[in-house]
């Protein structure tokens, strides 16, 4: 199982470049660094020189590859890479205090184990705690996943992550993961309405509704699109409808959610939540300033990958209809990532493999994970789905998010990966 801790700096936790502070300990995947509150910076930019520790670029030069002023490189330097080689990137910047985790990649706990083994719970990380059972499949695009058939007895297909505590006030997070699924009647493609409740992050090991957590659901086939929830306290809540992004028996989704936590009672927070299908990616909640934290005694915690399916035709039948279900429900997910800031600076950081720089034209994007980030940084390359051949990348290092919630990327490093 992968799961890292970077452990905090004496010397500086500030997250800005140079090699004084702690290292990040290392079994195979890992965190990132100093972060913004969702301000400054280009939505697509390269940054030319190390930032502050408020994590969004100083100098920027808008929808470019590279920075001349970069001092960046990769090595070993050579023609061409593959799934599971080692890299450095050699002054980077940046000493992220952060626990993460990432179940993908060369090694980790989805490609191991043989097709038809069930995971391994460990390391923060347990499933088939309702739903199931999970195991490992193959998948045409993506290689090994995480399969889990449901059925009307077994209606989620839960993974969840716990990093061993509430999550402070003042602290950034990443959660993402790709996800796919299939949901047929007769062979066909459902065409009623039905709900998808993607995941929640939540003060409780539970899937069950509660006053303090935030939650992504899905209304399909014309029925209200995606639901982002912000539960505060049982006085404070609020709901946001975003719009369409996710597309059942559709192919593969990655969604990410971004949070700073800031201050209870305060609007100083930000949530963020994020889709790519389809090569696009798009901002689905990005509105202002927003309160994460109002009841004194309850804080974040758990990541739950909920992957609920139900509610089935309700828009057209009315609510528990008794009339015929999907006879195929099945939920594929793979390469989950968590990256959980441990001072009021680090988290939003992190490494992604993409075509090109700027995440409104980047059509592919797989996530990375390391196990040093001090400055430099060491990785184990993830190609998670892309297709056999060569294809000609970057290697992005992001430093946070702008204001409209797009990538502010510190460093764009070109490499030819061969599959």
């Amino acid at each position: 199982m992968q799961w890292i801790l970077t452990l905090p700096a004496l010397a500086s936790c500030g997250g800005s470049g140079g090699s004084s502070g702690g290292n990040s300990t290392s079994a195979g995947s890992s965190g990132a660094s100093s972060s913004s509150s969702a301000s400054g910076g280009s939505s697509s930019s390269v940054s030319s020189s190390l930032s502050s520790s408020s994590g969004t670029s100083s100098s920027s030069t808008s929808n470019s590859t590279s920075s001349s002023a970069s001092s960046a490189q990769l090595t070993p330097a050579q023609a061409s890479y593959r799934h599971g080689d080692t890299l450095t990137i050699t002054q980077a910047g940046g000493n992220p205090q952060v626990i993460h985790t990432f179940l993908g990649g060369a090694g980790g706990v989805i490609e191991s184990p043989a097709l038809g083994a069930k995971p391994a719970n460990g390391q923060g990380w347990a499933f088939d705690q309702l739903g199931g059972p999970t195991t490992i499949a193959n998948d045409a695009v993506r290689g090994k996943v995480l399969f889990t058939p449901e059925h009307d007895a077994s209606y989620n297909a839960t993974r969840r992550f716990d990093p061993g505590a509430p999550i402070a006030e003042q602290r950034y997070f990443y959660k993402a993961h790709w996800v796919r699924n299939v949901m047929t009647m007769g062979g066909v493609p459902y065409a009623k309405s039905y709900q998808w409740k993607h995941e929640r992050i939540s003060w409780q090991d539970s899937v069950v509704d509660t006053d303090c957590e935030i939650k992504v659901h899905d209304l399909f086939n014309n029925s209200g699109g995606q639901i982002n929830f912000v539960n505060r306290s049982a006085a404070s809540k609020s709901t946001y409808y975003t719009g369409s992004t996710v597309a059942d028996n559709a192919g593969w989704t990655l969604m990410e959610i971004m949070v700073f936590t800031g201050t209870q009672g305060l609007n100083d927070g930000k949530v963020i939540t994020r889709a790519h299908h389809g090569g696009e990616t798009r901002v689905r909640l990005n509105r202002q300033s927003e309160m994460v934290y109002a009841d004194p005694s309850l804080r974040l915690r758990y990541f739950i990958e909920q992957n609920y399916f139900g509610n089935f035709g309700q828009k057209e039948d009315g609510v528990d209809n008794k009339l015929p279900k999907p006879d195929v429900r099945e939920l594929y997910s793979d390469d989950s990532r968590v990256i959980l800031g441990q001072d009021t600076v680090s988290g939003w950081q992190r490494v992604e493999l993409r075509d090109t720089p700027s995440l409104q034209t980047a059509t592919v994007r797989e996530l990375q994970t390391w196990t040093v980030w001090n400055d430099s940084i060491t990785l184990t390359l993830n190609t998670g789905g892309l297709s056999a051949g060569s294809h000609d990348l970057y290697l992005c290092v992001i430093d946070g998010v702008d204001a409209n919630g797009w990538d502010v990327v510190r460093h764009a490093l070109p490499l030819r990966v061969v599959v």
